[in-house]
């Protein structure tokens, strides 16, 4: 995971090299930051620093921010199964908009949705602190592929997953595939 966390902080470095030198979509992307909104682009370059490149990056992946999502992509702990509700809040990053046109089965209650997961063969993902299980169509919209072997070697479960590393994997596929489009890069 280590490897994801430092490709991203390499992001946020080329991000506030194209903040200094005025690039116009890295200028909007920035000021995007509640810290940077009131600053006009002559003063932007001058007020932005590395931490908000790297806020403005993790909330573009569904995190809060910066120390969300290293916290999320760091956790290498099967989190306890809640009794209610989960108190762990795993980010935005697995549905994001292109997918909200899938018809998924949403749980607040892992077992609940581990029990859907293993009737359907689906995949249980995690969305903030809630879980859905998904079909193969909506993994390919996210910019996975449904076949890949690393699915199986997590059970098809990215709550508790059976292997971390390829649960890594998969994360650094989905990260690349989601950053590939944005222009301030």
């Amino acid at each position: 995971m280590a490897d994801i966390i430092h490709a991203l902080k390499h992001k946020a470095r080329i991000l506030h090299r194209n903040v200094s030198t005025g690039k116009q979509a890295s200028l909007d992307f920035v000021k995007k930051h509640p810290d940077l909104k009131s600053c006009s682009d002559e003063t932007l370059p001058s007020e932005t620093k590395r931490k908000h490149c790297l806020s403005q990056i993790a909330k573009a992946l569904g995190f809060s921010g910066w120390s969300h999502l290293v916290k999320i992509l760091q956790s290498q702990e099967l989190p306890s199964v809640p009794v209610g509700r989960s108190n762990l809040d795993y980010g935005k990053l697995l549905s994001p908009p292109r997918c909200y046109a899938y018809t998924n089965v949403w749980s607040v209650f892992y077992e609940e949705a581990k029990e859907v997961r293993d009737q359907t063969n689906g995949f249980l993902l995690t969305y903030g602190t809630q879980y859905l299980v998904t079909e193969e169509d909506f993994i390919t919209t996210l910019g996975l592929d449904p076949k890949d072997e690393h699915w199986e070697k997590i059970g098809r479960d990215w709550a508790k997953p059976t292997d971390f590393n390829a649960r890594d994997e998969l994360y650094r596929q989905l990260i690349n595939h989601t950053l590939k489009g944005f222009l301030w890069l």
